[in-house]
């Protein structure tokens, strides 16, 4: 997940699917505002869990810069708007959600926490009943009324051959015996040796698994040495040439940067083009799920030009424009994807 893939990627998250939890704000001083939306409040304290969450989810190995999680904290505030003006807009259509269907989905929502006092400070009621209103109105207005064609999900299909081409791939084991980069010509010949000596082993009827469990020095030595498909393009350049000219069960020595390998390849798979048959369903919720997205950013769009919306973080946090930029700056969240094959 790159950083500047992050948008997209927040869109979904916060606003088309699972959680649009937006607070209700009553009772709560105006200093803890982040943003007031038509008058409605987004806190502080929303953003900062929105802000925790997508940080863990993302973030979790590498720390962020103070710039990055500014500009973060602006995008995701952006589109809390977003999601806050999908909820009004819910309100105005009429939707109306069940107490049942509330209890339902707390009591779905609580499994999910083993910790009833967390899930009791995450969770309200009113926030499980904005996101069940919220998905509501995006399934009417936006989700029922999109429909893909066969001719749309051809065409894509057509265009974008080679996201369905599965590159030429080499089933392959290997023996590794390490060897430094500045090793004498003495240890490299040693390294050689012992492997030229497995070979002659294997040649008499040896089993290759049981000869690299017992002197591979590769990570994958209890497994016998067995390193899965590889694919054309993967490795480094010696690697890769010596693998994919290796008749079925044949083996050879390569140098590579690591050492010196024993390399078997035991099956091969040409280049082949997924058909279209076989990924036509999933394309085609994958260009729904597009349309929907361009719709809502759409309405975001027209929604932010006629309210009242009040940003109130710092101005090196917040964003450029915050009254003119819609939710997702009109981004097609799925644009930069790959369809599924």
């Amino acid at each position: 997940m790159t950083r500047s893939s992050l948008r997209p990627v927040l869109t979904r998250l916060l606003v088309l699917t699972q959680i649009v939890v937006l607070a209700a704000g009553c009772g709560k001083k105006e200093e803890d505002y982040a943003a007031t939306v038509n008058k409605a409040p987004i806190t502080k304290n929303e953003l900062k869990a929105e802000m925790d969450r997508i940080k863990q989810r993302f973030y979790n190995t590498s720390p962020m810069s103070d710039q990055q999680a500014s500009q973060m904290e602006s995008e995701i505030l952006d589109i809390m708007i977003g999601g806050e003006l999908l909820y009004q807009a819910s309100q105005k259509a009429g939707i109306q959600v069940p107490d049942q269907e509330v209890k339902e989905q707390m009591a779905k929502s609580k499994a999910q926490f083993p910790d009833t006092d967390k899930f009791k400070n995450t969770f309200t009621e009113q926030d499980i009943r904005k996101k069940i209103a919220t998905e509501k109105f995006i399934t009417k207005e936006f989700a029922d009324t999109t429909n893909i064609t066969d001719e749309q999900t051809h065409k894509y299909y057509e265009t974008n051959l080679a996201d369905f081409t599965r590159p030429e791939q080499v089933l392959v084991s290997n023996i590794l015996i390490k060897v430094k980069k500045d090793a004498s010509k003495e240890e490299k010949a040693k390294a050689m040796d012992k492997l030229k000596g497995l070979q002659k082993e294997l040649s008499k009827g040896g089993d290759f698994t049981e000869l690299a469990k017992k002197h591979s020095e590769d990570g994958n030595a209890s497994a016998g040495g067995m390193m899965g498909f590889v694919l054309r393009g993967q490795t480094e350049k010696p690697f890769e040439e010596a693998v994919f000219s290796l008749e079925p069960e044949k083996t050879a020595i390569v140098e590579t940067q690591v050492g010196y390998q024993l390399v078997r390849a035991t099956d091969k798979k040409e280049t082949m083009v997924v058909p279209y048959e076989d990924v036509a369903e999933k394309l085609r919720n994958f260009l729904k799920q597009q349309e929907i997205q361009k719709k809502i950013d759409t309405f975001i769009k027209e929604q932010r030009n006629k309210a009242a919306i009040d940003v109130r973080l710092k101005p090196a946090q917040a964003p450029a424009d915050a009254k003119a930029s819609p939710a997702a700056d009109n981004k097609q969240p799925a644009a930069g994807d790959k369809a599924p094959h």
